[in-house]
Parts: structure tokens; C-alpha cells; sequence
């Protein structure tokens, strides 16, 4: 009797499953009393033991490219002359991105080395040209002086350099003397003109003798081949003047000055030196004159 009981309870169980009465889940548990609001199932979890993909991560923000700045050399070079005070380069540059450089500012190494900019910030659109002038001062300097040049811009920091050669003066003087030796009308050519043809260009008199005769003979560290011309040991005359600026001494350092003869000077010139040194210079000789050596 109680196994027949038993195996209809079993029937009845599989028949309400079947119908869906019945969850296997809610089969032992207690039930919500009449009228109440059903029970809610728990919400689905996403790609846990299913075939759902997770969402896509939003797209990472890219900024803009920065503005390249392009130059034509970072480096320049210059040899300078005997002489030369002031020295001049410039630096080109191109905005080679599509995107504007502001540069802010342009700072130099040394006082002495200075740039010529339009006013700051300074906006270099795509595709535009640009440039940067450097003044260097060469006074007090020599042998090899290098200065730097910062640019600072939004396309980053730049360094530029330039690089000046400065001869050594003694050295310098000593080669020249070696050339005139050899060819004494060699102070009327190449880098010599600047400072004994120059000068001179469109002078007379007191003028015209500081600017060409001055340089050499009135000079601190004169060379002791070139005579002292207010100390000379022997007498002087408008002739003997004429004939030393119209054709020099041969053997010596002394060019000829007259234009004739491969010199800068016209007659009227050599006219208003011989005056200047007429009227200046005593005609008799110093005593205690030192004979220059040739």
C-alpha cells in the first residue's frame, strides 16, 4: 500500500514539471501567499559562460600633431678677416607641418651676440617661410668663438650655433709683413684694401694722412721696420715727401701711393699730403732718432 502511494506521488511530481508548473529551483521553496507581486528573477549576467561579446572601450582621443620646424643649417660657419668687429649671419626656417609654430621667444648665450627677430610670439603658419638674423662682436676675441642660439617654440627647443675663426693679430701682422716684403705694393690688394685703401677713399691732408699713413706709422705696436716720421734721422723737405708717397722705397715696406705706379692716391691727394707733412713734421733730423731695420 505505501510503495503504491509512493509511485503515485512520484507520477504526479513528473507531471507538473513537465507542464512547467514548477521550476527545479522553486520545487522545496515556500510560496508567496496569494495577491502578493511574483517574485523577480535576478538580472542576466553578460559574457559570463555566454556567447555575448563585452561593449568596445571608447575610441582613445588623438591630439593634434605638433608644428616641425625645418632649417636650413643649425650650424654656420665664418671666417673672419683681420680687422673685422662685427660679424653677420642668418637662419632660414620653414614650417614643413600643417599646423601653426609660435615661436616665444630667442635667447642668446653671450651679450656680444645679438638677434633680429619680428616682435614676439612670433605665429609661422604651414608652409611658411622665416628667418633669423645674429649679430656677433668680435672685439677683445680670438681663435675660435662659438655662441649658441635658443629658439623656443611650441615645436619644441632649438639650438643654433655659430662659429666665428678669429686670427691671432701678431700672427696676422706677420704674414702681412712677409707679403710686402715680397711685393711691397701688396698692402693695395685683396684683404689688405680694407684697411690701407679704403679708409683713405675721397680724403685729403691731416685726414686723408691719419686714415692711410697713420695706420702704419702712428701705430701703437708699430712694426720696427716702419719709421717712427716725426723722429727721423735725417732731414726732410716737400721733395723728399713727394718722392716717398709717389714711389715709395724700394726695399723696403714703403708702396708706392701714386695711381701711376699701381697706388689708391690721385696727384691731388699726394699734393694735400705733402702739405700736411710739410707744416707738421720738423724739417731737421732727431738726434736721437732710431734708424729702423729693413
Amino acid at each position: 500500500m505505501n510503495i503504491g502511494l509512493l509511485k503515485i506521488a512520484g507520477l504526479s511530481l513528473l507531471l507538473v514539471l513537465s507542464r512547467g508548473e514548477v521550476s527545479s529551483a522553486g520545487l522545496f521553496s515556500k510560496k508567496h501567499p496569494p495577491g502578493s507581486p511574483a517574485p523577480t528573477n535576478p538580472p542576466p549576467v553578460i559574457g559570463v559562460g555566454t556567447n555575448t561579446p563585452p561593449p568596445p572601450p571608447p575610441a582613445p582621443v588623438v591630439p593634434a600633431a605638433p608644428g616641425v620646424l625645418t632649417w636650413e643649417s643649425d650650424v654656420k660657419t665664418y671666417a673672419a678677416k683681420a680687422g673685422e668687429l662685427l660679424v653677420a649671419t642668418v637662419y632660414y626656417l620653414t614650417n614643413t607641418s600643417p599646423a601653426p609654430v609660435v615661436i616665444n621667444s630667442v635667447v642668446t648665450s653671450c651679450g656680444c651676440t645679438t638677434a633680429q627677430l619680428p616682435p614676439m610670439p612670433w605665429t609661422v603658419e604651414p608652409g611658411d617661410n622665416g628667418k633669423i638674423g645674429v649679430n656677433m662682436n668680435l672685439a677683445g676675441k680670438t681663435g675660435t668663438v662659438i655662441k649658441t642660439i635658443t629658439v623656443n617654440s611650441t615645436a619644441g627647443n632649438k639650438m643654433l650655433q655659430f662659429q666665428v675663426t678669429i686670427p691671432d693679430p701678431q700672427m696676422e701682422r706677420s704674414a702681412n709683413q712677409q707679403l710686402a716684403a715680397a711685393d711691397r705694393q701688396a698692402v693695395f690688394k685683396g684683404s689688405c684694401v680694407s684697411c690701407h685703401v679704403t679708409p683713405g677713399e675721397g680724403k685729403k691732408g691731416a685726414e686723408l694722412y691719419n686714415a692711410v699713413c697713420g695706420v702704419c706709422h702712428e701705430a701703437t705696436h708699430r712694426a720696427s721696420m716702419v719709421p717712427d716720421l716725426k723722429n727721423l734721422p735725417h732731414p726732410t723737405s716737400r721733395d723728399h715727401w713727394r718722392a716717398w708717397i709717389t714711389g715709395g722705397k724700394p726695399g723696403s715696406l714703403m708702396p708706392a701711393f701714386q695711381k701711376a705706379q699701381g697706388g689708391p692716391l690721385s696727384e691731388e691727394q699726394i699734393d694735400s699730403l705733402v702739405e700736411h707733412l710739410t707744416q707738421t713734421i720738423s724739417a731737421q733730423p732727431k738726434t736721437n732718432a732710431v734708424v729702423p731695420a729693413h
